[in-house]
């Protein structure tokens, strides 16, 4: 369907990736696909091609496509690096990026809390994966986090799956439900770490560690996990970096 303005005078390039959002929420287009070329798009949406671009330009500054040098727009895929560099903000003393691994601690489905029935739209009592994660920097335990995911969006989810998993957690999500996390919202705080922290990164019961609570979402605002991170900031710090960046 042609693009039009509204009343409000809405610009072009805004409805048309709006349009283009909603396609990838629906998974008309889905994690990978390429998407038409400009100027089959400036036909689709009826619209010049360059509001096209503009509309791609900024979901490709959102990291919701990629481009690829001889292969055109794509549906960004979180098992890719960039994706999930996005929503890993950490660096060590030396100001470099952590790399990290993961090691699954611990995995098991408990009955939703009032707090999680209400933040995931389900019933209270309803079933939650408790998920304990472990990272570690050059073999050496840095953060925990602690992970509520709602069964009814992931069903069957099992902890031999979350273990194999390829890459990063939100790429198991996309490419094993079809379910794209596309915004974060964290609160960060300082904590005393508990007795399940402490044991996991090695300090004593009470020491001092960043917390860090995220809610993470996909298309429309659903909210789909939510977790809470220790981090041991004698080995790492979190860096949050906005504006232009060249």
């Amino acid at each position: 369907m042609p693009a039009s303005a509204s009343s409000f005078e809405q610009p072009l390039y805004e409805i048309v990736r709006a349009g283009i959002v909603e396609r990838l929420r629906t998974g008309v287009w889905a994690a990978g696909d390429r998407l038409p070329p400009e100027p089959e798009l400036a036909r689709l949406f009826g619209v010049g091609i360059g509001t096209i671009r503009r509309a791609v330009e900024s979901l490709v500054a959102e990291r919701l496509l990629t481009r690829r040098a001889g292969r055109g727009t794509e549906v960004a895929r979180f098992t890719d690096d960039h994706a999930f560099d996005l929503y890993f903000n950490y660096v060590d003393p030396a100001g470099t990026a952590v790399k990290v691994t993961a090691e699954l601690l611990s995995f098991a489905k408990e009955r939703a809390t009032a707090r999680f029935a209400a933040l995931f739209g389900m019933e209270r009592g309803g079933s939650v994966a408790r998920v304990e994660n472990l990272r570690k920097m050059d073999g050496r335990p840095v953060m925990l986090d602690r992970l509520w995911i709602p069964m009814s969006v992931f069903a069957n989810l099992s902890a031999q799956d979350f273990a194999a998993r390829r890459g990063s957690i939100y790429g198991f999500y996309q490419e094993r439900y079809g379910v794209s996390v596309v915004r974060v919202s964290e609160d960060v705080t300082a904590a005393e770490a508990d007795a399940g922290v402490a044991q996991a990164l090695g300090l004593k019961p009470g020491a001092a560690v960043l917390q860090v609570e995220r809610t993470a979402f996909t298309f429309q605002d659903r909210p789909v996990e939510f977790r809470r991170r220790y981090v041991d900031t004698r080995h790492c710090a979190y860096r949050n970096v906005r504006g232009l960046q060249d």
